[in-house]
């Protein structure tokens, strides 16, 4: 026999998780705010990396500023949101982490890469996703720094210059 608090214990439930999943989750994300992540290495040293990164960042929120003063408000006597892309961590050269309302957020981790330059690791939503892109672009690529002579022509793993046969695939060298 059940009393008559547990008959109306899901609908208690339902009631208390409604506002959350009207939210998304009760996180920051919405729907459609999965993230992504795209890694690339540059010819920048990690301060560079880092001084690039930041000031894209603050053009971003200039822009995105600019755009919401310009736009008219459905509502009479509502100000345009001034706040876009508040920094929430920053730890020069190594880490950026941004966050928006609207788009979620972005962050940037840079490490030194073996032989020069730096690995640049971008968290971000699929709508900021063409700004990572234009970001990327802006970057000089880094260059192979691994001679291609010291590489087997057959599978292109590296071979060190000693050895007569390649020990993944099995080719002899000339």
């Amino acid at each position: 026999m059940t009393s008559g608090f547990e008959q109306y214990l899901p609908l208690l439930l339902l009631c208390c998780m409604l506002p959350m999943l009207m939210r998304g989750g009760g996180g920051q994300q919405s729907e459609g705010m999965s993230t992504e992540m795209d890694i690339w290495f540059t010819g920048y040293t990690s301060q560079e990396a880092y001084d690039t990164t930041v000031k894209a960042t603050d053009e971003l929120r200039e822009k995105a500023v600019a755009e919401a003063k310009a736009k008219k408000s459905r509502i009479p006597f509502r100000r345009p949101r001034t706040n876009r892309y508040t920094i929430d961590q920053t730890i020069p050269p190594h880490l950026h982490k941004i966050s928006d309302r609207d788009t979620g957020p972005l962050q940037f981790e840079f490490s030194d890469a073996e032989g020069g330059g730096t690995q640049v690791k971008a968290t971000f939503t699929p709508r900021t996703k063409a700004f990572i892109q234009g970001l990327k672009a802006q970057m000089p690529t880094r260059k192979l720094l691994i001679p291609t002579a010291t590489l087997c022509p057959t599978c292109g793993k590296q071979r060190q210059p000693e050895w007569q046969t390649c020990p993944y695939c099995g080719s002899k060298y000339s």
